[in-house]
């Protein structure tokens, strides 16, 4: 039998904290699957994939306090990492996973299959969470306003290039 981590005090919820709680909303997916609660697993796999994302948020200074900051940092993430398979997961979780909590669209054989991709999605975004920041380029008008609303910097503009993702918190050498 997996221990389930506790939960941490409300409040502030440091990186190690919302790991633990991603491993708990996985483990609880899981188990409420297996009863065949299909609201509640689906969103406990999409909550795993949220405080992940929120890690990651934390770790570069993003804002990640609202449901669109969350969406947007698994966004630029997909993004900047393109060799790794993510998307697909992150797009599952919240499509099918989360909407599936207010709608009740999605079987119990589909929950089952988002809930094996974010399984696998989770340990990814935990190693990203260890992992440099990459270089990248502001390409379009979408990526443009994902940024501004992420470093809250509306001096960005379409061509600027960031050596660590536009992360405010990694070291950078006059970008531009």
């Amino acid at each position: 039998m997996t221990t389930v981590p506790p939960l941490p005090e409300p409040g502030f919820q440091s990186p190690d904290d919302r790991r633990n709680i991603a491993r708990r909303f996985l483990l609880e997916a899981r188990e409420e699957l297996e009863r065949g609660s299909r609201l509640q697993a689906g969103e406990k796999a999409w909550g795993a994939v949220a405080q992940n994302l929120k890690v990651i948020g934390e770790l570069r200074g993003w804002s990640h306090q609202t449901h669109q900051q969350v969406e947007n940092i698994g966004r630029q993430i997909v993004a900047e990492f393109k060799d790794i398979e993510l998307g697909e997961a992150l797009s599952d979780a919240y499509n099918r996973g989360h909407v599936n909590f207010y709608e009740n669209q999605w079987s119990h054989e589909t929950l089952r299959e988002v809930l094996a991709r974010v399984e696998e999605a989770v340990p990814v975004l935990e190693s990203l969470q260890r992992a440099a920041p990459r270089p990248f380029t502001i390409t379009s008008n979408n990526q443009l306003r994902r940024l501004i609303a992420l470093t809250k910097n509306s001096d960005l503009k379409v061509g600027d290039t960031s050596l660590v993702g536009f992360s405010l918190r990694h070291a950078s050498d006059g970008e531009k």
